[in-house]
């Protein structure tokens, strides 16, 4: 049983996290075809974000989007976006340390990967997109990323 547990709290050690941040509507509302337009809308661009994550590195430990309001004070998206508005943010770890690292940063390629990536729009946000894509830099940027586990709740 010492041997599972040593094993666990490798593994564990080995796992590194992330938090992304976005004002896109990426509510995971379970609903993959057909039935109600919106929700399928929201959970295509959750499925979006989480395919092109997987394009670069395995996400594990996923926790679903918590939908907030916030003030965009403190937070990290394009000058563009003043005041308070609805942020989508969700927690991931992969295995690799650096897999998202390139000259541009320890999120380098994350951030290559997402930007400009198709979403849907229209949906829950309050934030107005002047085209319906991620965007990880500049005025206009409406997703970003931190490296840690950040309390979804205390944001």
């Amino acid at each position: 049983m010492r041997f599972f547990h040593g094993i666990s709290k490798c593994m564990e050690q080995s796992l590194h996290y992330y938090t992304g941040f976005t004002l896109v509507d990426i509510t995971a509302t379970g609903v993959t075809r057909g039935g109600d337009s919106q929700k399928r809308s929201q959970q295509s661009n959750w499925e979006t974000l989480l395919q092109t994550i997987g394009l670069i590195s395995q996400p594990m430990d996923i926790r679903e989007p918590t939908k907030l309001e916030a003030s965009l004070d403190y937070l990290e998206f394009g000058e563009i976006y003043q005041g308070s508005h609805t942020v989508w943010a969700w927690n991931f770890r992969v295995e690799h340390a650096d897999v998202f690292a390139d000259a541009d940063g320890q999120l380098g390629r994350l951030n290559k990967y997402f930007d400009q990536v198709p979403v849907v729009c229209g949906l829950d946000e309050t934030a107005r997109f002047m085209l319906p894509i991620f965007f990880t830099s500049g005025s206009i940027k409406n997703t970003y990323f931190k490296i840690g586990q950040k309390d979804l709740n205390n944001i």
